[in-house]
């Protein structure tokens, strides 16, 4: 729930309800400004405390599509009345030392620029603008505005008037200052302009604005001081206990594809024994006692696979910083079967208060691992993370890590050498590092060389020869196709949405917005059979797997819950037998991204994650999404209804759409 402290004020939206709390800051009054309902955002006071101005969004995707009309920044009495648009674009609106001006952060040409429109939305003026600036906040008494760049947090002097000023690290005429080091959100300002505060993760750094510039003239030869950016800050972090469910829990008569060696390690007639979040044991009915006490589920007729761990997985997780309290996308891949997810490229503002809640057990989903933003060489405003060194590079791998990061997305610097850099930075950092080639055969060479955990995406060549064969076997780099999205052709997701009736899949209907679902899947292209491409990448990576190298299962994020099954069939449709394709899926795609020891496999001491089968995969891998049951962490959930059994009795809220 965003909040904003202003003057003596703590302010926050209940998104979609309409209304909008005020608390004094000694907490002796509230009230309470009723709009319409709606998707609203970041509301922000007047100088005088008689105006809020705050954003209206449109939902769809994770949230409701309703109430979406006639988005903005919009301004309302605080003491009631109907709320007025001031304008139809722009975000962060706020204002400074007047009460009849709003500021706020619009896209441009190229840029982003800061301007501010009187109460009607009238009178525009353009005070600043930058090419790599993400957001822009000015200072309650209007002398200076903050801004950001590079993760960085920058303060320029706000000229009065309509001169608009260029805002950049470098190259202004005004007076620029680099007040933080390492990384800055949540930039906000205090005491009318004397202090500017922001975020690296958990911590919490204040800078006095009389310290940025130089008092007067310096005297001859004087050497300028330069601002210091505070290395120490106020951490707000917090323990919080993590959801494991306690007792015994026994699973008896199933046939269990442990995925413990290659041939799947199966068991007939198997139990496993699951104490508290943790396999006990597992063998044959008869091999170890149930002990008194434990709760027994009789799946015999059914399969028991390992669950499944999508190695390429992007989210969505939340929705301008908010998170679902029901977020539909992943309650259907848990549905789906997949109880491990690895996002390599997400918005930390989104998928680490997600990835922390679901450890809690405040929302239900897969266990989430993300890069956060990646470490990105195009020079794009929002994610551009510039690298002249390795310093530079620790300062982004060390910001990631701060947020939550146990891995980062090498993607797209220019330079092999800066390549190289993040990945000696995520070394030293003990992290991982997923890479991405963009379709470029001599760059994916190149990550292989340098080190990096991964390849992601499919190298782009129709057949890997032996040069190839034996130097990405002879590294330790593993390799996730994304046979989804193959590039060359049309890749899996086509084929199996023009293969398969997707809108008709039981769990896909009972977990997807039912419109969504038939817009998305209903009308379908088809091409020649030849013309597809995932299998022959799948065959390509199948010659790698056969070598020893961990060949991965990643969905994208192309099709909630499906996409997963779709890369296992595609794998089998490379040649590789139902079990090959399951270990690509299960315990290969942990193996590649060091989670094995927890995860990727049915073995006593790992995390009970099981996934209950009406039909058996290791005969037909198409019968890899009849799933009846999930177990994750040792909670058991029905797959149809996602309500918590036998472990729990903790039941599924209506969908927005029910």
């Amino acid at each position: 729930m965003p909040q904003v402290l202003t003057g003596n004020n703590v302010n926050w939206t209940d998104k979609g309800l309409g209304h909008i709390h005020t608390v004094s800051a000694s907490g002796s009054a509230s009230k309470k400004v009723t709009a319409q309902p709606g998707h609203y955002a970041r509301p922000r006071f007047s100088p005088d405390g008689k105006t809020i101005v705050f954003e209206k969004q449109e939902g769809g995707g994770l949230t409701s599509p309703a109430r979406s009309d006639q988005p903005g920044i919009y301004r309302i009495s605080t003491t009631g009345g109907a709320a007025v648009r001031v304008t139809s674009s722009g975000t962060t609106p706020h204002f400074a030392a007047s009460n009849d001006r709003i500021f706020y952060t619009e896209s441009g040409a190229n840029k982003r620029l800061l301007v501010s429109v009187d109460m009607n939305g009238e009178a525009k003026r353009n005070h600043a603008s930058g090419e790599l600036t993400t957001i822009y906040e000015v200072s309650p008494d209007g002398n200076n505005f903050a801004f950001r760049q590079n993760y960085e947090a920058f303060v320029m002097p706000l000229m009065p008037g309509t001169q608009e000023v260029t805002a950049s690290p470098s190259g202004s005429a005004l007076p620029v200052v680099n007040v933080s080091s390492g990384g800055a959100d949540y930039m906000h300002w205090s005491r009318n302009g004397d202090a500017l505060h922001w975020a690296l993760g958990p911590t919490l750094y204040t800078a006095q604005t009389d310290a940025f510039y130089p008092n007067g003239p310096l005297a001859k030869d004087a050497k300028p001081v330069k601002f210091a950016p505070p290395k120490d800050g106020i951490s707000l972090s917090m323990t919080v206990k993590a959801d494991r469910p306690t007792g015994l829990v026994a699973f008896t008569g199933a046939r269990v594809v442990t995925m413990a060696d290659k041939s799947g390690g199966i068991i007939d007639n198997a139990v496993i024994l699951v104490e508290n979040d943790r396999i006990k044991a597992v063998g044959k009915v008869g091999d170890f006692p149930i002990p008194a006490g434990a709760k027994t589920v009789d799946v015999t007729g059914k399969t028991i696979i390992p669950g499944l761990v999508d190695a390429h997985a992007h989210g969505p997780h939340g929705v301008d910083e908010m998170t679902p309290q029901q977020n539909w996308v992943n309650m259907l891949n848990l549905a789906m079967g997949i109880t491990t997810r690895h996002d390599p490229s997400s918005s930390a503002a989104t998928v680490f208060p997600a990835v922390e809640m679901q450890r809690a057990g405040l929302i239900v989903g897969p266990r989430s691992f993300s890069t956060g933003e990646i470490v990105y060489g195009a020079k794009a405003a929002d994610v551009y993370a510039e690298i002249n060194s390795l310093d530079d590079a620790l300062a982004h791998v060390r910001r990631l890590k701060a947020q939550g990061a146990h891995s980062v997305k090498n993607y797209n610097q220019p330079r092999r050498e800066q390549r190289q850099q993040v990945v000696a930075a995520a070394l030293q950092e003990n992290m991982r590092s997923v890479a991405e080639g963009g379709s470029l055969f001599g760059m994916d060479m190149n990550l292989i060389a340098d080190g990096n955990t991964t390849v992601e995406h499919n190298v782009p060549l129709d057949i890997f020869y032996d040069d190839v064969l034996q130097f990405f076997s002879k590294s330790k780099v593993g390799y996730t196709p994304t046979l989804v999205v193959t590039y060359g052709g049309p890749a899996g997701d086509p084929y199996w949405r023009a293969h398969t009736d997707v809108f008709r899949h039981p769990l896909m209907a009972k977990h997807y917005p039912p419109t969504e679902l038939a817009a998305n899947n209903a009308r379908r292209e088809i091409a020649p059979e030849e013309d597809y491409v995932d299998d022959n990448s799948a065959r390509e990576a199948h010659k790698l797997a056969k070598l020893g190298v961990p060949v991965s299962i990643g969905a994208h994020g192309q099709e909630a819950g499906i996409a997963a099954h779709w890369e296992l069939w595609s794998f089998a449709r490379g040649g590789m037998s139902p079990i090959e394709a399951l270990a690509a899926g299960t315990i290969e795609s942990a193996r590649s991204l060091g989670y094995d020891k927890d995860v990727g496999s049915i073995a006593a001491g790992k995390l009970a994650d099981l996934v209950v089968l009406d039909a058996d995969p290791s005969v037909d891998i198409r019968n890899s999404d009849k799933v009846a049951k999930v177990m994750i962490g040792g909670r058991l959930y029905d797959a149809a209804t996602l309500n918590e059994e036998v472990t729990g009795s903790k039941k599924r809220m209506p969908y927005y759409w029910e």
